[in-house]
């Protein structure tokens, strides 16, 4: 790790005039945001109403976690943010953002940035870790693009690691013939009802512990993913163990729907999908997909497309290759637990 850096500078390199973030700043980042996504072509874009958002969050104290760098001229061509937990969450993380004009990526200020957000992120754990000092270690890391140069600077970095993969996938449903999937033996699919969702949720929290970095939701965040208003619970499927002597959740598919009300297009869309781990390898996520697919063609829907969370792209990509989805680009999440 680099010397620590003092909480009242913000220097990171030498060939711009570095400051710490102000609100007023947000605009000109929104106009850096849109060059960088004229170029890129990013698969989560920002814009000023998610930057005016985050910067007025309570906990953000973005004066203090964030920098912005100007060029001779004074205008913003770089920036970090580190977004940060409530200092007294039991699992602080600070997840991070970089930008870097186009122009300017040749300078490997990309790279300092990586650096200084990593050291000003442990910098922040050690001071909050004086007050709360029961707190658990800290999770840092960045969601970018695969192929970005901020993927770049982070392999070249080495610190963090890749850990997860996000990415959407995509099928239509009128072009070919939809696929076979038998139904494991001792399983039995059901629509969703709304009695099952606290064992779907269990299913949930259970299916993702294998996941580096994730986070069991909690039952209120739960209940209001389910109440928003494009989730379709009788479009919805979980896999259920019929042998246990009380049934239980095994494995599931969330859908909803996303359209256009002026051409009329309708995609189900999977948004949340899992198969326990002691239920896995059997054949049980293809099955949970084909029916949501059928169910998708019986509501009149001519696309299907699931986002995808995954530490294993590769397999991931075969599970829903077979099944005729194409992908979009991926994401990839880079990150590491910090214990001082």
């Amino acid at each position: 790790m680099s010397e620590q850096p003092s909480w009242s500078e913000a220097i990171v390199e030498g060939s711009l005039d570095w400051s710490f973030l102000k609100r007023d700043d947000l605009y000109e980042i929104a106009e850096l945001c849109a060059a960088i996504a004229y170029i890129d072509d990013p698969a989560q874009p920002r814009d000023l109403a998610d930057l005016l958002r985050d910067y007025d969050m309570p906990h953000a104290h973005a004066d203090v976690h964030a920098v912005v760098g100007r060029d001779g001229g004074g205008t913003i061509v770089a920036y970090a943010w580190n977004h940060i937990s409530p200092s007294n969450s039991p699992l602080p993380h600070v997840w991070m953002e970089f930008g870097v004009h186009p122009a300017w990526r040749y300078h490997k200020i990309g790279l300092r940035l990586v650096e200084w957000a990593i050291d000003r992120a442990r910098v922040w754990y050690r001071h909050i870790r004086q007050a709360h000092p029961g707190i658990g270690p800290l999770w840092a890391g960045a969601a970018v693009d695969e192929s970005s140069r901020v993927a770049d600077d982070l392999r070249e970095n080495g610190t963090l690691a890749p850990q997860r993969w996000y990415f959407d996938a995509h099928r239509s449903l009128m072009d070919s013939p939809l696929p076979s999937a038998p139904v494991p033996s001792g399983i039995e699919l059901r629509i969703f009802d709304p009695e099952w969702s606290e064992k779907v949720r269990r299913a949930h929290n259970d299916a993702f512990s294998t996941r580096r970095g994730a986070h069991d939701v909690g039952e209120e965040q739960w209940e209001a993913s389910l109440a928003r208003p494009d989730f379709r619970p009788r479009w919805s499927w979980i896999a259920v163990d019929t042998t246990a002597e009380t049934p239980e959740v095994v494995g599931y598919a969330l859908n909803s729907e996303i359209h256009d009300s002026e051409t009329g297009w309708r995609e189900g869309w999977t948004e949340r999908f899992g198969v326990c781990p002691r239920n896995r390898r059997a054949g049980l996520g293809r099955s949970l997909l084909v029916a949501s697919m059928r169910t998708f063609v019986e509501q009149g829907c001519t696309l299907a497309g699931v986002g995808v969370d995954t530490d294993d792209p590769s397999r991931a990509e075969r599970l829903f290759g077979t099944l005729g989805y194409t992908f979009d680009d991926r994401v990839v999440l880079f990150g590491r637990s910090f214990s001082d």
